[in-house]
């Protein structure tokens, strides 16, 4: 029996494999040491230079002080840059769900999901990318049966730990299929794209030092 291959469908996907894998390389992992001189290097202090000194009267030390900074960065990166520049991890070993006699089910988000970034549950027709906001229309629509989407139009809205997702055939036993998190990484490490560093320089500027 002859095969036919659709070459446009495996083009495509050779290049969304090809895409995440370019992506993928340009990803660096530091420790928090190597991050705070890699940090230093990037704002210009220079450790070696012995003809001025940089003091505080509070007894605070200064690699500490910069590592502080460094934390602040890096959660407000997390929180905030285009998931191209950040960790994303499939938790979805992490996450507790239930549900209720509708099919509404509840997940919690893992310890170290800082933002969810595409969820499905098994009987979806797909994923979710776009996370919605309680008190907005989507949301309000979903809290009715009569007006509540389904698994052919998945709905997920996010609350502070944890996510309702609309919805699946009431009695089934809700499993998770794919929860792609921006992930904070264990150990102190940092995990971003390389491109990230650029946006280091304007935060400095643009926060103040405690």
């Amino acid at each position: 029996m002859p095969v036919t291959i659709n070459f446009a469908t495996v083009e495509t996907q050779n290049h969304i494999t090809n895409s995440h894998l370019s992506i993928m390389e340009q990803m660096i992992n530091l420790s928090e040491s190597e991050m705070l001189k890699t940090w230093k290097r990037i704002m210009h202090i220079d450790t070696v230079r012995r003809e001025c000194t940089i003091e505080r009267d509070d007894g605070i030390d200064i690699d500490d002080l910069l590592i502080n900074r460094l934390r602040q960065w890096y959660a407000h990166l997390l929180l905030t840059a285009p998931i191209e520049l950040l960790p994303i991890e499939d938790l979805r070993a992490e996450v507790a769900v239930t549900a209720d006699e509708q099919g509404v089910v509840t997940a919690t988000l893992p310890e170290r999901c800082v933002r969810p970034v595409e969820w499905q549950l098994a009987g979806w027709s797909h994923a979710v990318t776009h996370f919605a906001e309680p008190g907005s229309a989507i949301d309000v629509a979903q809290r009715s049966r009569w007006t509540r989407f389904g698994s052919q139009r998945p709905v997920a809205v996010k609350h502070d730990n944890h996510l309702l997702l609309y919805s699946i055939m009431p009695g089934i036993t809700p499993t998770i299929t794919q929860a792609r998190c921006v992930a904070m990484p264990t150990d102190n490490r940092y995990l971003l794209h390389r491109d990230a560093m650029a946006t280091l320089p304007g935060w400095e500027q643009s926060t103040e030092i405690i």
